[in-house]
């Protein structure tokens, strides 16, 4: 009986070949995993910040007047539909109305870290068209978020999202 060396065994021994395999193939797939859930994480907060704009827009649609009170309770509402609660965010809600050729402020109100807030743009690039005398509420919510993979770099993402909608019940809410 012949003794093969040890160099010539090598390329027939395939012992060990399934682990190796895992091994180059695991961090591709546990990222592509991680990849997934990041993207899916994100996207469930913008959905947040777009369903909250627009539950917003909808309650401040069906009041008569829009008081202290009854913003502070919308706020509220605003803010515990986030993703995550602890993380700073903003909401303004204006009423607008088409006077004289443009679009003029009725009022207005914020609340939140209202420095998240960017300068406000009442033109027909942010607003619908609508009849003299009748108004729109303009609803604006920035958030911001951290991701679940942020381990990897990626930090914070902050969320700018805005929503409008005619009064209910009369051509324009008013404010007090």
């Amino acid at each position: 009986m012949t003794r093969l060396s040890p160099f010539k065994r090598l390329p027939r021994d395939e012992a060990g070949t399934s682990g190796i395999e895992f091994a180059l193939t695991a961090p591709f797939v546990i990222l592509l995993f991680l990849g997934g859930v990041t993207l899916y994480d994100l996207m469930r907060s913008y959905n947040k910040i777009v369903e909250s704009n627009g539950i917003v827009a909808d309650i401040v649609a069906r009041q008569m007047t829009m008081d202290d009170a009854i913003f502070t309770k919308t706020y509220g509402a605003f803010a515990n539909l986030q993703a995550d609660k602890t993380m700073p965010n903003a909401l303004r809600v204006t009423s607008v109305v088409w006077k004289d050729g443009k679009y003029t402020v009725d009022w207005t109100r914020k609340a939140g870290t209202t420095a998240l807030l960017p300068e406000q743009k009442l033109d027909s690039t942010t607003l619908p068209a609508i009849p003299a005398g009748d108004s729109v509420i303009f609803v604006e919510g920035i958030t911001q978020y951290t991701a679940i993979a942020s381990i990897f770099g990626l930090g914070t993402v902050t969320y700018s999202e805005t929503a409008f909608t005619r009064p209910r019940f009369t051509s324009s809410v008013k404010g007090l």
